[in-house]
């Protein structure tokens, strides 16, 4: 067996306590990297984890890094052989399919190396003997899940305008797969929970009968508000309180808000990694951006904006600067 790379080695040691007798066979470890070349074959004494949807080949003893990686193999798989399957057994440790024809002999078996989370192929049989009937019904292998995924690249395109239809486009296109309206819709939201959470926290004051300061905070999958008494670190502290507790604190997640100082100590306070305090010197630059008069003017704030966040000049590029 060779080892070329640290996920080498950590198969090797879950293999190695899954059979005792592994140890015995030779090692070879080299720093050299090695890739799988697209559409190329394993041999048998290379082990490589497969990371990403994008493998097309499927065999036995191929190792995954987790079970929605191989989950995902399998659908690309089952769309682009023209055929469906249906889940046999699916739990934390083992995963099976088999033709949605009863009559078919095709099958494939996973499970966990030593309860790990990576999954190996254990049995791969790769025969078809279902009826034609059976290969033409509808595509139930293309789910949501797998569209979203397939067109998260799409979605992160603020300009573009990136509506169902072109999504019912791209994948007759890229899977040769006819979907419905309503899963290019469901697809499209699917593709957002790829994307990095975003909360818009805000605040209007009411002027009505009911008095008092109206605030909320806005999330793709949907918002929180509340009405408070006063514009004031404590109120606002409870409020980015509550939300937490039914929010919770997202992996890469963002907070956007306007230079409210309440509202930026609270959040700080409540979510301290989430929120940037360069705000300030920020809004001076960019004022001053916008109304320099010189070309060499606007390049030495463009440089002073680098400085302080380099996100921010690569956004204004992105958006572009006659906006």
């Amino acid at each position: 067996m060779e080892i070329h790379n640290g996920i080498g080695y950590r198969v090797y040691v879950e293999l190695k306590k899954e059979n005792r007798e592994f140890g015995m066979y030779p090692l070879c470890i080299t720093t050299i990297e090695k890739e799988l070349v697209s559409g190329g074959c394993l041999n048998q004494c290379d082990i490589v984890q497969i990371d990403e949807a994008v493998q097309r080949e499927v065999m036995a003893g191929q190792l995954y890094k987790d079970k929605a990686t191989l989950k995902e193999v399998m659908e690309n798989y089952a769309i682009s052989q023209r055929f469906q399957f249906r889940v046999d057994k699916s739990n934390t440790v083992s995963y099976a399919l088999l033709c949605m024809s009863e009559d078919c002999k095709w099958r494939f078996k996973a499970s966990s190396i030593n309860k790990s989370e990576l999954f190996k192929t254990r049995e791969f049989i790769d025969n078809y003997t279902c009826p034609l009937k059976d290969k033409v019904y509808e595509q139930r292998q293309a789910s949501s899940s797998l569209i979203g995924g397939m067109i998260r690249p799409k979605l992160t395109n603020h300009k573009r305008k990136y509506t169902p239809k072109d999504i019912i486009d791209d994948v007759k296109s890229h899977l040769g797969v006819d979907v419905s309206y309503m899963l290019a819709w469901r697809a499209k939201e699917k593709g957002f929970d790829h994307c990095r959470p975003i909360v818009v926290v805000d605040e209007s004051h009411l002027k009505s009968y009911y008095t008092g300061i109206f605030v909320s905070a806005s999330t793709l999958d949907g918002a929180a508000y509340g009405v408070i008494d006063s514009e004031n670190d404590a109120a606002w502290t409870w409020f980015i309180e509550q939300f937490k507790i039914a929010y919770s604190n997202r992996e890469n997640m963002c907070i956007v808000s306007d230079i409210n100082e309440n509202i930026i100590k609270s959040v700080s306070r409540v979510y301290p990694d989430k929120f940037k305090k360069s705000h300030a010197k920020l809004r001076e630059i960019y004022f001053s951006m916008a109304k320099a008069y010189t070309q060499f003017e606007f390049d030495s704030m463009t440089e002073k904006v680098e400085k302080v966040d380099i996100r921010m000049k690569e956004y204004l590029e992105l958006a572009g600067y006659e906006k």
